[in-house]
């Protein structure tokens, strides 16, 4: 019996002039994806979001990227944001 590989989740959040969007893997495949995805994006929309990575396991396979934008008066982390989303292919996106 072979087991359906997860697909990548996105949670996001935003409040007055902060944003987050929390991206969830579960492979070291998906990872380097969100990985490269990110660097893309920065490098695109020339931002510095803070990054912090944790795991979910002792191997670094599963866990989460958190992005976050703590003064983003301008809302630049949107166009941003969407970019991500749509370059992992993240069909839908929990929002708070």
């Amino acid at each position: 019996m072979s087991r359906k590989k997860a697909c990548i989740e996105a949670y996001h959040e935003m409040e007055e002039r902060y944003a987050m969007l929390e991206i969830r893997f579960f492979t070291e495949e998906q990872k380097s994806q969100i990985k490269k995805v990110l660097a893309d994006s920065i490098k695109q929309y020339q931002l510095s979001p803070e990054i912090v990575v944790e795991y979910d396991d002792n191997d670094n396979t599963h866990g989460m990227y958190i992005i976050e934008f703590h003064d983003d008066y301008d809302r630049e982390s949107g166009d941003f944001f969407e970019k991500i989303i749509k370059d992992l292919d993240i069909g839908k996106c929990t929002l708070d």
